[in-house]
């Protein structure tokens, strides 16, 4: 069930998900000891609160348990012991992810893919609506960018602020790194305010869900998009380990959950990446494309488990410390879908998770350099997509 022959996963964790028909008297907190039986764990955390209504599984809750042996075989270990446990569903190594990024040189003043998917026709039926909030699960945000603050996400209570730091279970969700940030202005960088760039929605809460890279913490940011009702992610990373609890959590989940196809220049069919090779239903897998709509060279691809291509070379875009910078990967192509659900959710404000990919997806702009890479054959095309739900709401389909 996991993959023993990779090291790339958190020494002195281990994720695993209870059966979900368990005895209600064995409840995490007064039988550890019998569910966790022959662990030597120092502490345990749900980190996914399961619905329990997945027709075809019997997994529940998913924990996340600290071992005390920091070392990384007792990991594989524990593992084993929890596989063999009748209350554990599965268990698995919190795998290490990787972030989809190229690194770039030259500088670009224009935003050549807002323009490629055809945005500004889009604006004439939105500009988006701060009631819409995207989650970015990624770097952290950096908050301070005079470009973003505006449409910093802020919870219903007041309470917290801008998102989550997921990996140290805290408030400072800052971005040090500069991918989330950039991935947060493509999604929704401020318009028209005279200041330097606008993402594909104006007008959004981008939420900063900072992560450690490894499917415990995404897990974790899942489970609050859920309990505040986020109804869009953006995940511009992934890893070739299949996790049972990722792919749990992503069914789970009540929204649309965007993800990078990776930059390897495979075939994600034949070798896949994930979480954008899951087959979840609400999973749409984004490939990135040149200015000239042929697949990135970088980019995978797959034509059954990569569905849309979109903006990824020389994508300009937010910094730390206010600068503006172009990166390549489809880690930037992504986010161009994000930002167009969240357009699309803005004006249709009821409109179902499973409608809104339908309608992307069957809006793509047909390429015959994307024909056999991609499950549409086409390129995110946000003016068609408007059209689309507009033919659909007229005649009483929406």
């Amino acid at each position: 069930m996991y993959n023993e022959n990779s090291d790339r996963y958190e020494a002195g964790k281990v994720v695993a998900a209870l059966d979900k028909n368990l005895d209600p008297s064995l409840s995490l907190e007064h039988n550890i000891g019998n569910l966790l039986n022959g662990i030597d764990y120092e502490k345990v955390e749900v980190i996914f609160h399961s619905k329990k209504n997945m027709k075809n599984s019997s997994a529940g809750d998913i924990l996340l348990i600290y071992l005390k042996n920091k070392d990384k075989v007792a990991v594989l270990d524990a593992v084993e012991k929890l596989s063999a446990n009748p209350y554990i569903e599965y268990a698995e190594p919190d795998y290490i992810e990787e972030l989809h990024v190229v690194s770039n040189d030259p500088l670009f003043n224009q935003l050549w893919g807002i323009k490629k998917i055809k945005t500004p026709l889009a604006w004439n039926y939105t500009t988006g609506n701060r009631s819409v909030a995207v989650g970015i699960i990624d770097s952290g945000i950096d908050n301070h960018h005079p470009d973003i603050k505006a449409n910093m996400w802020v919870s219903e209570n007041r309470k917290i602020e801008n998102g989550w730091n997921f990996a140290e279970d805290n408030l400072n969700s800052l971005d040090t790194n500069g991918h989330g940030t950039h991935v947060a202005g493509t999604v929704g960088a401020v318009g028209n305010n005279h200041i330097g760039i606008t993402g594909v929605c104006w007008d959004v809460e981008v939420v900063s869900m900072k992560f450690g890279l490894d499917t415990a913490s995404a897990i974790a940011a899942i489970d609050f998009s859920n309990y505040f009702n986020i109804p869009i992610l953006n995940a511009s990373w992934g890893g070739r380990r299949y996790s049972y609890a990722l792919k749990q959590a992503i069914d789970e989940y009540d929204g649309l959950f965007i993800a990078s196809a990776g930059n390897d220049g495979t075939n994600n069919d034949l070798d896949p990446v994930y979480p954008a090779a899951y087959e979840s239903d609400n999973i749409i897998a984004v490939a990135a494309t040149d200015p000239e709509d042929a697949l990135a060279d970088f980019s995978n691809f797959g034509i059954k488990s990569v569905d849309i291509g979109a903006p990824g070379t020389n994508i300009l875009s937010l910094g730390l410390e206010g600068e503006y910078t172009p990166k390549n990967g489809t880690s930037m192509a992504a986010p161009h879908v994000a930002g167009a659900a969240a357009l699309l959710k803005s004006y249709y404000p009821h409109i179902s998770t499973a409608m809104m990919k339908a309608i992307i997806l069957s809006s793509a702009e047909k390429k015959p350099e994307l024909n056999g890479k991609v499950v549409t054959g086409g390129l995110l095309d946000t003016h068609a997509m408007f059209e689309l739900a507009r033919y659909l709401q007229q005649n009483n389909k929406l």
